[in-house]
């Protein structure tokens, strides 16, 4: 794979019906982009997060995305193309993207969707000014004639750029989204009746 501009790699998207939690962040970066793997930069706090939050059973690696489909999640990237950072992203890329996704979603109809930063929900639910609370949103989103929508779920971005946030606050709305699944009768690792 030598010789590739990590700009030229773009991560795979893993989904199924059925899922519990659908994982979106804004795009990958260069570390990502470069070994092929979601939040492989050692800086972020996404795989940690999972596991100190309850929604994995021990701190899953990059190269063990895939096993989150054994939990019923999934993830994905609103933008496709990789950036070194996310304010080189176009306005076009968050138009093209955000159709993509809501098209995705619209298809697979996952129960909720973690949106890991503010801006990706911004771009997908069209909420582009206005303030956002973290944590589930008050409405769902993505519905259709025949379906109800996805609940939303926002952290702050678990990238090590985030200076919004303390690693703490990023770290603790992972135990805030599992406690929401463990309400709903929707944690995988806690089954109705065994919580």
């Amino acid at each position: 794979m030598t010789g590739i501009d990590f700009t030229e790699r773009w991560l795979p998207t893993y989904i199924r019906r059925d899922l519990v939690v659908l994982f979106c962040g804004i795009n990958p970066g260069r570390v990502s982009a470069t070994a092929g793997y979601h939040y492989a930069n050692p800086a972020n706090l996404f795989w940690r997060g999972l596991h100190q939050g309850g929604l994995t059973p021990r701190q899953l690696a990059p190269e063990e995305t895939a096993m989150l489909l054994d939990f019923s999640y999934g993830i994905t990237d609103l933008v496709s193309r990789p950036t070194r950072s996310s304010v080189d992203l176009r306005e076009e890329d968050f138009a093209q993207g955000s159709e993509q996704f809501v098209a995705m979603v619209r298809t697979y109809r996952p129960l909720v969707i973690c949106f890991n930063g503010i801006t990706a929900f911004r771009q997908a639910s069209g909420q582009k000014k206005g303030s956002v609370t973290l944590g589930i949103q008050s409405e769902r989103y993505f519905a259709t004639e025949d379906w109800a929508g996805s609940y939303v779920f926002v952290i702050p971005s678990t990238s090590g750029a985030n200076a919004s946030f303390t690693r703490e606050e990023r770290l603790a709305m992972f135990g805030e989204l599992s406690r929401f699944l463990i309400e709903k009768n929707w944690h995988p690792l806690h089954p109705p009746g065994n919580a």
